[in-house]
């Protein structure tokens, strides 16, 4: 598996580098990756004295070339054997006839990942190594095109040693902010020309494929362009982080801008983070009522021009597009570009159609773009949460997920570990519907999710006693009043618990799931148990409806549920199941059987 440890360069690295890759990728490395190893190891092969090295080090989505390791020091170097390289945008350039991220700004978004959340404490910088090209040149990050310059810059620090070089390769990257705590950042930057460059500071900088997102984006409205871009993105890709990058970066260029969402929860939440200044044109793109209309109902036009003296809008960003229906789609490319961030795998309701089908059919001049890994998470964690919905076994790898047998265990150790970060609480839609007329009220046993006596008889928790007293955890939030409060951190974490509505689009370090009773393994594979589900949104294509009308399609909608449920988590996800019988095979599925507490 990569990254490769090596004590200096030997003949046989390129073919340690082949082989490691296929062990992590279960494919063979591309061609021209291969040449591009070949000619690099052959050239950092003549440096004298030799020094330990970690070879295609993983920063999340994208990873390092080399990382040269010292006693307290480390090198990043990121090494292009471009021959044609030129500027095409802000932080793009066309090398060798193809679209890159500007390779300083990558160079900087790695070091700035690993000074910043790196476990192992040492200091890392960066030089950018152009061994083919003097095209290039830039005054945000050290270039160097020989390997003599190379030595200069290692020559300043003394050698470290292959423990070393293993503290790197064996330490964790770990995010330190969510989402939300991100956008509050990023409203002090909203006057900055750049905003890519203001996340970079922060750890956050935006990798290739996002990248060219934004330069397509911006790129179409500086050319007058009428376009659709489809940006499909799996959980924890940066979307949401993307769409408000895109929007507060489009605001300070001048060009009026929309950032549309459906989530009552996600977009109340946003707003307060962003503050009423930026909020004015944070708005539904689907609300079902005639005063406002959302974005892509009919009478939004006339309602945008009555309140903001403006016909024309030159950028809409949809989040979370998975949940448009037909119409909605049918009607929202209202603007000159419009973006739509999506995720079939999210879709949760009966009418929801924000698929790639869907889109293509309905609108016209798209292009298409993909976030393929995910930024939140590993990758072999969503994999492994993919298996396990599938039936399949799979392995967590180092994220810390565990099975609790009992939920008071689960909320001791998320209460623990509120030292180390922010915790969330997330129950399936069962056993009790919420108090529509009263959300606030803890008298209603409607809001009550967790304790003794809730709406649906269920005893479970009879007797259940947590810091001292009755176990009774509330949830279905007011979306105004409580869940933004909830997702800042400013309501007990433990006493309230979200839904899958508001949990989509949101994330906490650790994250404590409660599995219901709706989708249970019962002879050797999943199924839907009807009833204790008490999610009615959506009406006929309701959750409630569909469980007893089409099965299987109440099934999707199930898996996508605990799908955006157990990737909400950005350092540990603990989950309690409801159904004993679902607990055990789920257990089964795991091939590390360390994650059952």
């Amino acid at each position: 598996m990569l990254p490769v440890i090596l004590e200096r360069v030997t003949p046989t690295a390129y073919y340690d580098l082949i082989k490691h890759y296929k062990e992590t990728f279960n494919e063979e490395p591309p061609v021209e990756q291969q040449n591009a190893w070949r000619k690099l190891l052959e050239i950092l092969s003549t440096i004298s004295p030799p020094r330990p090295l970690i070879l295609e080090y993983p920063i999340f989505t994208e990873r390092a070339d080399v990382i040269f390791v010292g006693k307290d020091k480390a090198l990043v170097v990121e090494a292009k054997g471009w021959k044609r390289v030129s500027k095409v945008g802000d932080n793009v350039v066309e090398a060798d006839g193809e679209l890159h991220e500007d390779p300083c700004y990558q160079l900087n978004n790695y070091v700035s990942k690993l000074n910043l959340f790196h476990s192992s404490n040492i200091k890392f910088e960066g030089v950018l190594f152009l061994y083919n090209t003097s095209d290039y040149s830039s005054s945000e990050c050290k270039v160097i095109r020989d390997v003599r310059e190379l030595e200069e810059e290692l020559n300043k620090f003394p050698p470290g040693s292959l423990e070393d070089a293993k503290k790197i390769a064996e330490g964790k990257l770990e995010l330190k902010e969510t989402f939300i705590q991100l956008v509050r950042k990023l409203k002090y930057e909203k006057l900055r020309s750049d905003l890519s460059k203001a996340l970079l500071s922060k750890g956050y900088g935006l990798t290739e494929d996002q990248m060219k997102v934004m330069n397509a984006v911006f790129d179409a409205l500086e050319k007058g362009k009428r376009v659709n871009f489809l940006i499909r993105g799996t959980s924890g890709s940066g979307k949401s982080l993307l769409a408000v990058t895109l929007y507060l970066e489009a605001l300070s260029r001048g060009y009026t801008t929309i950032l549309a969402y459906k989530n009552n929860r996600l977009i109340n939440t946003v707003r307060k983070a962003l503050g009423n200044e930026l909020s004015s044109h944070i708005m539904f793109y689907s609300t079902g009522r005639r005063e406002p209309p959302g974005v892509g109902e009919e009478g939004f036009e006339n309602w945008f021009n009555k309140k903001f003296s403006k016909t024309n809008i030159d950028l809409i960003i949809f989040d979370e597009a998975q949940r448009m229906t037909e119409e909605v789609i049918k009607n929202s490319p209202r603007g000159k570009v419009n973006v739509y961030f999506y995720d079939d795998s999210q879709v949760l309701i009966g009418n929801e159609a924000g698929t790639r089908d869907n889109f293509l059919k309905f609108l016209e001049k798209v292009e298409e773009y993909e976030l393929p890994s995910p930024v939140r998470e590993p990758k072999q964690y969503i994999d492994f949460v993919k298996r396990i919905l599938e039936g399949v076994k799979g392995n967590p790898g180092n994220f810390d997920f565990r099975i609790f047998d009992n939920i008071v265990d689960m909320l001791n150790e998320l209460e623990n570990r509120r030292e180390k970060g922010k915790i969330a609480l997330i129950c399936s839609f069962t056993e009790s519907e919420g108090d529509v007329e009263n959300k606030t009220s803890w008298s209603s046993i409607k809001n009550i999710r967790v304790g003794y006596p809730i709406q649906s008889g269920f005893d479970l928790y009879k007797g259940m006693k947590f810091r001292g007293g009755e176990l009774k955890i509330k949830w279905l939030m007011d979306e105004k009043t409580e869940y933004p409060r909830y997702w800042e951190g400013k309501l007990d974490p433990l006493k309230y618990c979200a839904s899958v509505y508001g949990a989509q689009g949101f994330e906490a370090d650790y994250v404590g799931v409660v599995w219901g009773r709706d989708l249970i393994w019962r002879n050797n594979g999943w199924t839907v148990n009807p009833d204790p589900i008490t999610d009615y949104v959506g009406g006929s294509k309701s959750l409630k409806k569909l469980a007893k009308s089409d099965k299987m399609k109440a099934l999707t909608l199930l898996k996508n549920r605990y799908y955006i449920m157990l990737t909400r988590g950005l350092r540990g996800v603990y989950v309690f199941f409801e159904d004993k019988e679902t607990a055990n095979a789920v257990k089964k599925l795991i091939e590390n059987p360390s994650n059952v507490n």
